[in-house]
């Protein structure tokens, strides 16, 4: 990896945050906290804080106000501890508190996700990518009082210095143990250290730092040991949604299941029989349509485009947000294997060892979430959209419409991820 492009002091620079990070930030939290407050003013008048902080968030909140207890071991420490420190110096409500940041660390992020893509990709699809991170409902995520802001804000920071020569170790190091407990993937970070400092001939100071790196998840571990005696805890208390830690094969029922609902519908109640051998039959035929328009993408592009578009959205309304979290989690992988000649092998390495650790997960609860947080693969999404501005143009619109859905589902008090 080559030393970074002149800094903002040096001639030739370019603005750190730039209109476009901005503009794209400001205006899609401002679709989604708009499209909640009014969905919620209707629907469920004064329950606005109750939907912030529901789901996930929930338990971030309890264990910054009240610390750790029974099953929210799972939950890494980043994030509430922050939460706790701002609260204990402003007199906001820790509500507030999350809320600023996580939006706040959500903007650093993409400025520094600009800069890495731009540096690596291009212009046009650092543009992209900022575009396609902002406007698609995953990124609600980055705005509630859930800890993907933070990984994406350390873990895009420490990308940025590891393409340095010299890398700033002694900063380094604590960016890196704060990526490692704020989520439990993090720990994919040292991957990146590693190979980065062997490109440098500097492997003992790599390790030295892959060490600091792995002291985010040692606080992690002595939380648990602290409070229940077992180092483990934070992979124990998993237990409680349905995840068996460790490496084995019980994940396969999920896909299974997974699956199943995407291609069958779903298994118990629902539509009559007729409906029931219908949805086979369209999933079928967008496979098929799906199919002829890859093969058209050459010869005829708008046809192709034409029947790819249709595949997709009869993709969505028969198999509804299943199928398309699965299109997100099948895309992060081919993206991946066709990516290598694209990323440095740093970047390239951490987004396989997040995407390896999201897939060893025995559930596949949230995992479309957990992968839109890897700051390689949005990277990647946005190179390969940006050659297609077609889809580009029809995904960011999609991606829109769907913030406005996640927001309105949110205000229901529905299930989001």
């Amino acid at each position: 990896m080559s030393p970074d492009p002149p800094g903002p002091g040096h001639p030739g620079a370019r603005p750190f945050f730039l209109p476009l990070v901005v503009f794209s930030w400001l205006g899609s939290r401002l679709l989604f906290f708009g499209s909640l407050a009014l969905a919620v003013t209707v629907t469920a008048p004064g329950q606005l804080a109750e939907r912030l902080s529901s789901w996930d968030g929930a338990h971030y909140l309890r264990i910054a106000l009240e610390g750790y207890a029974d099953n929210n071991l799972a939950f890494f420490p980043a994030f509430p501890a922050a939460v706790r420190l701002v609260s204990d110096l402003l007199p906001l409500p820790p509500l507030v508190v999350a809320l600023l940041l996580s939006n706040g660390a959500f903007l650093v992020a993409l400025a520094l996700l600009h800069r890495l893509s731009e540096r690596w990709l291009g212009a046009e699809a650092a543009r992209a990518t900022v575009l396609l991170t902002c406007l698609n409902p995953l990124s609600i995520f980055f705005s509630l009082p859930y800890t993907e802001s933070f990984f994406l804000l350390f873990s895009t920071l420490s990308l940025t210095w590891l393409g340095r020569d010299p890398i700033p170790s002694v900063r380094l190091a604590p960016i890196a143990a704060l990526c490692a407990a704020s989520r439990p993937n993090g720990v994919a970070i040292v991957v990146p250290i590693l190979l980065a400092y062997a490109r440098q001939r500097r492997l003992g100071a790599g390790l030295a730092v892959a060490l600091a790196g792995l002291g985010g998840l040692a606080a992690v571990a002595w939380i648990g040991l602290h409070l229940r005696g077992d180092p483990l805890a934070f992979l124990h208390a998993q237990k409680a949604w349905g995840n068996q830690p460790g490496l084995n094969i019980s994940g396969l029922s999920y896909w299974a299941k997974d699956l199943t609902k995407v291609f069958f519908g779903t298994t118990k109640g629902g539509p009559s029989a007729p409906l029931k051998l219908l949805h086979p039959v369209l999933m079928t035929i967008t496979v098929l349509l799906g199919g002829i328009a890859f093969l058209l993408r050459h010869g005829r592009p708008k046809t192709g485009f034409a029947l790819s578009l249709v595949a997709f959205v009869g993709a969505w309304l028969v198999g509804g947000m299943s199928a398309l979290n699965l299109m997100v989690v099948v895309g992060a992988v081919l993206l991946l294997l066709r990516g290598r000649r694209e990323l440095p092998l740093e970047l390239w390495g951490f987004a396989a060892a997040s995407l390896l650790l999201y897939l060893m997960k025995q559930n596949t609860m949230s995992l479309e979430r957990h992968v839109f947080a890897t700051a390689p693969l949005l990277m990647l999404y946005g190179a390969q959209l940006q050659r297609h501005p077609r889809w580009l143009g029809f995904l960011l619109g999609f991606g829109t419409l769907q913030l406005v859905l996640y927001a309105l589902r949110l205000a229901h008090g529905l299930w989001i991820g």
